[in-house]
């Protein structure tokens, strides 16, 4: 960014102008809007999440407000309608804020709201992503990787052109918040970054033609028992490269995954 004409100072040329209020466009400027947000918000008596600094949270006498911001999109949701509206219109006295209603898509993700609880899942950011690797017209596959030798740090040709590969590993890691049945083979794959290879490649091909035939799943949540089910397993010394064992977890709270 550079200064205006005319508000250069001849005798002190490395002096910059110091902004009153960020600029859209520049990067501190989602910083400044969360700073603002989010103090306007424990203000009025919000508390901030320890796991999550972006989730806001109101505890009233029977209710409970949720307060969840990216940047300028938000999501509010809470047990009481009437308190939700009334929230909606305090913002809109402070903020500019346009109210869309009912949660549809959100980063990416598509959200579906009906009597049997709500739906995840992320058919368009699969789509694109399978149109820019050049794999929307590829044949489908039913399964995601057959079982046999596992993948090696050390075999096959090393990939020319890396970034491709780091790309498209980077993308899939985030269709693991809606296919968590792809976590364990996006993750083995995320273990060759740093030097991936034409098998590492193959691989990610064949992850991309699973999603490319279940791209309208996703995830599931419905009312349930707030029951806290945690299960844990390890495929013993199955690393071809250091014998390393590969653990893996399912964490349910009633019927509904959460990690």
């Amino acid at each position: 960014m550079e200064q205006p004409q005319g508000f250069i100072d001849k005798s002190r040329p490395e002096f910059v102008c110091r902004l009153h209020k960020s600029l859209y466009g520049l990067k501190q400027a989602p910083w400044a809007w969360f700073q603002r947000f989010s103090t306007h918000l424990l203000n009025i008596g919000f508390q901030e999440s320890f796991v999550d600094h972006s989730l806001f949270t109101l505890q009233q006498a029977k209710s409970k407000l949720f307060v969840l911001v990216y940047v300028d999109d938000i999501i509010l949701t809470g047990t009481n309608n009437s308190e939700i509206e009334d929230f909606i219109k305090q913002l809109q006295s402070t903020f500019q804020v346009k109210h869309l209603e009912t949660l549809s898509y959100f980063l990416g993700i598509q959200a579906s709201l009906n009597m049997e609880g709500l739906h995840l899942k992320q058919s368009k950011y699969i789509s694109d992503l399978l149109d820019k690797t050049q794999m929307i017209g590829a044949r489908p596959l039913f399964t995601l990787i057959a079982s046999g030798p596992k993948l090696s740090a050390h075999e096959g040709e090393l990939l020319n052109y890396p970034t491709e590969y780091r790309q498209v590993i980077g993308a899939l890691q985030y269709c693991i918040l809606t296919r968590p049945d792809s976590s364990y083979a996006v993750n083995q794959l995320h273990q060759f970054m740093h030097a991936p290879r034409e098998p590492h490649w193959i691989t990610t091909k064949t992850v991309l033609r699973y999603l490319k035939e279940s791209i309208d799943c996703g995830i599931h949540y419905t009312q349930s028992t707030t029951t806290l089910d945690a299960f844990c397993d390890a495929d013993w010394a199955e690393n071809p490269d250091d014998r390393k064992s590969t653990s893996g977890y399912i964490v349910f709270l009633g019927q509904n995954l959460i990690s």
